[in-house]
């Protein structure tokens, strides 16, 4: 695309019932690359924005993502270029064992049993989790959960990554270790989570979702500086920025 953008949504609105809008005519470009982070109080609409760009929920305005409209004819081709991963992760696991999961969608797409595996090996690598590859999903914790998902969406080889609060249930090793590796992604990043302090380190810009509007697109520590703004938002300063020895 000329203007490299992998996401256009223009006057985007979503509801469940004519009186109860979630989301009102929003507007925004993800160019390639970009790291964003979405934030919002509980029930602002970041959950929907993403089942908005996968074809999960209808919606009114123009969406497009990697050059194709979100509609029913296009979905299996954008689908193929994003990588969702759950707010909740016993929606995404559903096979017995972690290899199982991670080669699901690999074989699904095409790939012989030796590539699926070799995408799956890949993925676990690059989370170091390699040590999970066989362990049975019901014996894995919650942190261990969500890297296992991320691992399922990394082995499907992804241009665009969509996380639903990636870092909930980490532990702060995991959490670290996450951090670093977003950090080290190329992929086009959009991230959901509360976890203000993680968008920080690892998101270049921010959108402030409130009362299904965005009330702010910008610069990441602009935004994440803004007590007032934030406020307005229901939410509050970073943990870091609370601490009487940041600078």
């Amino acid at each position: 695309m000329s203007d490299n953008f992998v996401i256009k949504a223009e006057k985007v609105s979503f509801a469940y019932d004519q009186n109860s809008p979630v989301l009102r005519e929003i507007s925004f470009h993800v160019r390639a690359g970009e790291s964003v982070g979405i934030i919002g109080a509980n029930g602002a609409g970041k959950s929907t924005l993403f089942q908005l760009l996968t074809g999960l929920l209808p919606h009114q305005g123009d969406l497009q993502v990697a050059g194709l409209p979100v509609e029913k004819a296009h979905l299996a081709a954008i689908r193929a270029k994003e990588g969702f991963v759950f707010q909740d992760s016993e929606n995404q696991l559903f096979m017995p064992t972690v290899l199982d999961d991670l080669t699901f969608g690999p074989l699904n797409y095409g790939m012989s049993p030796e590539e699926a595996e070799a995408a799956a090996d890949e993925a676990l690598e690059r989370l170091q989790i390699a040590h999970l590859k066989h362990r049975q999903n019901y014996r894995l914790s919650g942190g261990e959960k969500r890297l296992v998902c991320l691992a399922a969406v990394l082995a499907m080889k992804p241009e665009i990554l969509l996380m639903d609060e990636p870092s909930i249930t980490l532990d702060p090793v995991h959490r670290r270790n996450l951090i670093e590796i977003l950090n080290g992604m190329g992929e086009t990043k959009l991230i959901a989570s509360h976890d203000l302090d993680m968008i920080m380190e690892t998101c270049e810009r921010v959108m402030v979702i409130s009362e299904g509007k965005i009330c702010a697109d910008g610069p990441a520590r602009e935004i994440l500086q803004d007590q007032a703004l934030l406020a307005s938002c229901h939410l509050e300063l970073p943990y870091c920025l609370q601490q009487p020895h940041w600078k």
